[in-house]
């Protein structure tokens, strides 16, 4: 069966067996290859190597097919940013092959899975694996995403295409394949919440955090060790140290509105962002007055003092007196303060629990679930 045929065999089975996947496939325009090794998407083409789509079954191709569009489905075209293409490509294929499995198609060998990224985005997913990069880049000469597998690319959209517009146009496709695919009776698990995101869409807080955080970061050079990955050229180059941060505050509302659980929540995210990167964190815990003042360290528990009003004053005078080198301040709160407040400072995200009206002067918000 040559190559052409083959994928259309494909379509069809999508067509009898997964609407939503077959009406976003057969929007595509599909182009033959040898450029690349093997497929990758760029929101309107798939484009594809026939050699790579010849080693393939039926089954396999009308997972591959899916996998692809599913590209196109959550934006990974349009989310680029400034990231590394390679380990994006990665961090993007860890999100959506598990929602391509769970409809039960056929992945091609090599297809990556990792049951710790379950249910995060590709942008969470990027940042632990850039971070685990950098730490084999420092450890072994190791870097790139080396040994990770896999197999397709995230393509950039075309030249001259218009962000907005491709973002609204890929909601409605996908939409469209949601309304097909329901009135087929066969709606793929997962995609009920990515069509409610996509009309409603919900911020991820725990998402907005790290990304708050990572754009601290700083990634220098330092002369004080070479580079291990050309010291076999003889090249003494120098070496990327650690993602780190400058100082961060993390400020807790520890005022009686704030149920335990909830600070839970809060302690342990402090602790994922500390383990995340390379940083010092400095914890405030805040009523009416600052009750405690803390450095934490990854084994440390934080204990509750406070449980009265709640003022903001006093953490951001504090932070002016006493933090003059913070590079952030992150306020976990529910908005419910007595008093005014002027503007520290340092950049300051608000994560805001159980107020949606909450609408300070300054600083960024976003809103925090106990889930």
């Amino acid at each position: 069966m040559n190559t052409e045929k083959l994928i259309q065999k494909a379509k069809i089975g999508l067509v009898l067996n997964e609407p939503f996947f077959a009406s976003l496939a057969l929007r595509m325009e599909y182009v033959e290859t040898t450029d690349i090794e093997t497929a990758c998407c760029n929101g309107k083409r798939i484009r594809y190597n026939p050699t790579f789509i010849q080693s393939l079954n039926t089954n396999e191709c009308m997972g591959l097919l899916a996998h692809e569009v599913m590209h196109m489905a959550m934006m990974h075209h349009l989310r680029f940013d400034s990231r590394n293409p390679k380990l994006w490509n990665i961090a993007c294929d860890y999100a959506i092959n598990p929602l391509v499995k769970e409809s039960n198609l056929t992945l091609p060998e090599g297809a990556l899975l990792d049951n710790r990224f379950h249910n995060k985005s590709a942008e969470e997913i990027y940042t632990i694996l850039e971070k685990e990069q950098q730490d084999e880049s420092e450890g072994d000469g190791q870097g790139e995403g080396d040994g990770q597998g896999g197999w397709g690319e995230v393509e950039a959209p075309p030249e001259g295409t218009d962000l907005k517009q491709a973002e609204q146009e890929t909601k409605q496709s996908v939409i469209q394949a949601y309304n097909d695919a329901k009135q087929a009776g066969n709606t793929p698990g997962g995609m009920k919440e990515l069509i409610s995101e996509l009309i409603e869409p919900k911020k991820n807080w725990r998402e907005l955090l790290s990304k708050f955080i990572a754009e601290m970061a700083k990634n220098d050079y330092t002369w004080s060790r070479p580079n291990p990955r050309y010291l076999h050229a003889g090249l003494y180059l120098p070496a990327l140290e650690s993602v780190e941060v400058g100082k961060v505050i993390f400020a807790i509302d520890s005022s009686g509105s704030i149920d335990n659980n909830l600070l839970k929540t809060f302690v342990a995210e402090i602790k994922e962002a500390a383990a995340m990167f390379t940083m010092a964190i400095t914890v405030i815990q805040c009523d009416t007055e600052v009750r405690k003042i803390q450095e934490l360290e990854q084994d440390d528990e934080i204990e509750v003092y406070g449980r009265g009003g709640t003022e903001f004053q006093p953490v951001f005078d504090l932070v002016d007196k006493d933090y003059t080198d913070a590079k952030a301040l992150v306020y976990f709160t529910d908005g419910g303060s007595w008093g005014g407040y002027t503007e520290p400072h340092c950049p300051v995200i608000w994560a805001i629990y159980d107020n949606n009206n909450f609408n300070p002067p300054f600083g960024e918000v976003i809103t925090v679930d106990d889930k």
